[in-house]
């Protein structure tokens, strides 16, 4: 059996290290950059940029980002050299209604789906910081035809702890973006907790405590806002075709919260910010609200420090970021505390 990881981005990147271990020699990778793949192949991975080199695939799993329309989805397909009795599972969170598009897309190549060609939809599911891999946590399967379902089963059974069966693919798809959007409403509304609490000199924390006693609750923490990749891509998917003016409202909640952050502080003010990351615990900035704060009250006209557990301040530095130690070597020449204002992620509106 040979297998091929399409996308090699965080969630791909697990994805083919983790079956490279089950199953090795027959996992190869490939991605559209090619600075990523010249970084794994010094590293000693089996990737490709060249998708003529991905001949004979058993298995193909698709993992891209899939652009607001799935285009890198489509890109990919296309690229694929695709052969008949070949399994294609759709790893990748999709915009509502792509699965029948990739249905139509592979009839108008010959294939029919459950005879010479396997179709199914197996969205991806990690809590990274949790999580160890893509394949710790129960997955959710759908397919178009009972032979599609039998194939993905055979394939998926020994990796997942549970494989959720679903007769209807739409399910499967939608399942996914459900999931990230349902995360978005319920940190929206810890925000505004969060808010009432700070307004009325409560003790956010204790609520939390009290409230989450009850075993079927759970108030959310707060951060710099709603950042991510995944949260904000979905709730525009899911208001493509779910017209809600709760969504919306939960939309503008998020931007006032993020506005508010900025607005407590003023301008010509010096600033510490704690916690850059787009989530604890995970070092990476892409499109992180912590980077996106710092910005905003550069703009404002402050001078703003970032520290991060997970970067040196080597590396903020060299990500365009004034360090903490800055601070600390200025608080020494200057023989005061250069940073007026201290603001934690966790804490955002509790100003020190």
């Amino acid at each position: 059996m040979k297998i091929c990881v399409v996308g090699l981005g965080n969630i791909g990147f697990n994805l083919f290290t983790y079956l490279g271990e089950r199953f090795p020699g027959k996992v190869m990778g490939v991605d559209v950059n090619e600075s990523r793949i010249e970084e794994l192949r010094s590293k000693g991975y089996r990737v490709t940029a060249d998708y003529r080199e991905l001949t004979g695939i058993d298995v193909w799993l698709m993992a891209p980002s899939t652009g607001s329309q799935g285009q890198n989805l489509f890109a990919a397909l296309e690229k694929m050299i695709i052969n008949p009795g070949s399994l294609i599972s759709i790893e990748s969170t999709l915009p509502p209604e792509t699965m029948i598009r990739v249905r139509e897309f592979l009839e108008k190549k010959g294939f029919e789906l459950g005879n010479d060609l396997f179709l199914i939809h197996v969205p991806h599911r990690v809590m990274f910081g949790v999580d160890k891999t893509v394949c710790d946590t129960p997955r959710v399967m759908g397919a178009y035809t009972t032979a599609c379902l039998e194939k993905g089963r055979e394939f998926y059974t020994p990796l997942v702890p549970l494989l959720v069966e679903v007769t209807d693919i739409r399910v499967a798809e939608l399942s996914k973006v459900v999931e990230n959007v349902k995360r978005y409403v319920d940190v929206a509304f810890a925000q505004e907790i969060y808010g009432h609490c700070i307004d009325q000199g409560m003790d956010f924390d204790e609520l939390r405590r009290a409230v989450n006693s009850k075993s079927n609750v759970e108030l959310l923490s707060t951060d710099w806002g709603i950042g991510g990749e995944c949260l904000p891509k979905d709730m525009g998917f899911i208001r493509t075709v779910c017209h809600s003016t709760m969504l919306e409202g939960t939309e503008q909640a998020d931007r006032d919260y993020r506005a508010r952050l900025v607005q407590q502080v003023g301008s010509a003010k010096e600033v510490l910010v704690k916690g850059l990351t787009f989530k604890t615990g995970v070092k990476d900035l892409n499109n992180s609200r912590g980077v996106d704060l710092v910005r905003a009250l550069e703009v404002a006209g402050n001078t703003v420090w970032v520290q991060d557990p997970l970067f040196t301040s080597i590396e903020l530095r060299e990500a365009g970021f004034k360090a903490e130690d800055e601070v600390n070597e200025m608080s020494k020449k200057q023989d005061q505390v250069a940073a007026k204002i201290v603001m934690d992620r966790h804490k955002a509106l509790d100003l020190k």
